[in-house]
């Protein structure tokens, strides 16, 4: 059974993130998440990049991204486990 206290730490920066509305793209490095994949979460889209489950948890990125600016989203890609490459379209160009 996971122990409570370190269960909360983790979700802690994504919950505030969510509680604050006028955030629309948050970028949060040294997660602990493990595998790389996408989630669509209440109100975001969550973009993760971590090591695999045989390892232990030690790096990691979460990209998060209102729900209402998907389709602004041209593609990501996932470098490693510290660096995910994510191109927005804005209406000049686009945003790396």
């Amino acid at each position: 059974m996971e122990c409570q206290r370190f269960k909360w730490q983790r979700e802690t920066a994504a919950g505030r993130i969510k509680k604050k509305t006028n955030v629309n793209i948050a970028v949060i490095p040294e997660t602990k998440k493990k595998l790389k994949d996408s989630q669509e979460l209440d109100d975001y889209i969550l973009l993760y990049s971590g090591v695999p489950t045989n390892k232990r948890g030690a790096a990691g990125i979460v990209i998060m991204i209102k729900a209402k600016f998907k389709k602004g989203i041209h593609s990501y890609m996932f470098v490693n486990e510290r660096i995910l490459q994510l191109k927005y379209k804005l209406r000049r160009g686009y945003l790396t």
